[in-house]
C-alpha cells in the first residue's frame, strides 16, 4: 500500500523515500495476511538487530556492554528494556504461580513437629509453620512487585557505589531494567524447576543459595563491563560489593515478609524461630 502521506504521522512523502523521516514508518504498508501476521510475530523475535532473542542473547554473552551502548545512544540497536522488563515480569509472574500452585498442596508435617508431645508447643509450631508457608506464597505469587522494587534498589546501590563513574541514577535504572530481568528469567528456568523436583528433600534449602550465586556471577559480570572494570582490586570490589547487596535485598525482602505476615503477633518469637531452624 503506498501513499503521499506517513500512514502513522501524516507527514508528507516524497515519492523516493522509503521511510518517513519524521517518525521512520517505511512509506510502503502492506495490508497484513496470515503469512505477513506470523512473518511480523517472528521478525520481532529473531530480527538480527533489536529483536528480544539478540537482546536474550547478548545479555547472556556481554551484559554490561549491552547496556553501556544502549545508553550511549544504540537504541535501535536493541529490543526496548521497558518491553523487556514488563514481558519478563509476566513470565515470572506466570512460572511463579505455578510454583506457588505445586508449593501449596499440603505435603507432610515437619518431622521435628511431629515429633513434639506438648500440644501447646505443637500447635504454636503449626501455627509458626504455616506463617512461614504464607510468607513464601506471598513472595512467589508477587514476584513482578518484589522485581519492580529490585529494579530501583539496585540502581540506587550500585550508583552510590560507583558514583565517581560517568553514570547517572537514571541510566543505572535502564541498566538494571535489563540485569535484574535477565537475572529473574535465570532463575525461573533453572531454580523454580529445581524448586519442583526437589520439593521436600534435604536438597531444597540449597536452591535459594544456587539462586543467590548464579546472580551474584551474573551482576559481577554485568558491571564489570558496565563500568569498565580492570585489575584485581576493582574485581574484587565489584564481587563484595554486589555479596553485600544481594544480602542487603534478601534481609529487606525477608523484613517485608516479618512485617506482612506478623504485623498482629510477637516478633521476638518470629525471630528466634528463624534462628533456631
Amino acid at each position: 500500500m503506498n501513499s503521499k502521506h506517513c500512514l502513522n504521522c501524516e507527514t508528507h512523502l516524497i515519492k523516493e523515500q522509503k521511510f518517513c523521516p519524521q517518525c521512520g514508518q517505511s512509506a510502503v504498508i502492506h495490508r497484513f495476511t496470515i503469512s505477513h501476521f506470523f512473518h511480523e510475530a517472528f521478525h520481532a523475535f529473531t530480527h538480527a538487530d533489536k529483536g528480544l532473542l539478540y537482546l536474550l542473547k547478548e545479555l547472556a554473552i556481554r551484559p554490561g556492554i549491552v547496556a553501556k551502548e544502549y545508553i550511549a545512544g544504540k537504541r535501535k540497536k536493541y529490543y526496548n528494556p521497558f518491553t523487556f522488563f514488563l514481558l519478563l515480569a509476566g513470565f515470572f509472574v506466570l512460572s511463579s504461580t505455578f510454583s506457588a500452585s505445586l508449593s501449596e498442596k499440603k505435603g507432610p508435617i515437619p518431622e521435628g513437629i511431629s515429633k513434639i508431645e506438648n500440644p501447646v508447643k505443637k500447635a504454636e509450631a503449626m501455627e509458626m509453620y504455616h506463617r512461614v508457608g504464607v510468607v513464601k506464597n506471598f513472595f512467589t505469587k508477587n514476584s513482578n512487585f518484589v522485581q519492580m522494587i529490585a529494579v530501583p534498589f539496585f540502581a540506587f546501590y550500585f550508583w552510590v557505589i560507583y558514583y565517581r563513574k560517568r553514570y547517572n541514577y537514571s541510566e543505572h535504572l535502564v541498566a538494571n531494567l535489563m540485569f535484574v530481568s535477565f537475572a529473574n528469567l535465570a532463575f525461573s528456568i533453572i531454580a523454580l524447576p529445581l524448586l519442583g523436583v526437589l520439593k521436600g528433600s534435604h536438597w531444597e534449602p540449597l536452591i535459594p543459595l544456587l539462586a543467590l550465586l548464579l546472580q551474584l556471577i551474573y551482576f559481577v559480570v554485568a558491571y564489570k563491563g558496565f563500568v569498565e572494570l580492570k585489575g584485581f582490586w576493582p574485581m574484587f570490589k565489584i564481587i563484595l560489593t554486589t555479596l553485600i547487596g544481594l544480602i542487603l535485598w534478601v534481609l529487606l525482602t525477608q523484613l517485608g515478609s516479618a512485617l506482612y505476615v506478623y504485623q498482629n503477633s510477637n516478633f521476638m518469637d518470629y525471630f528466634k524461630h528463624m534462628g533456631g531452624r
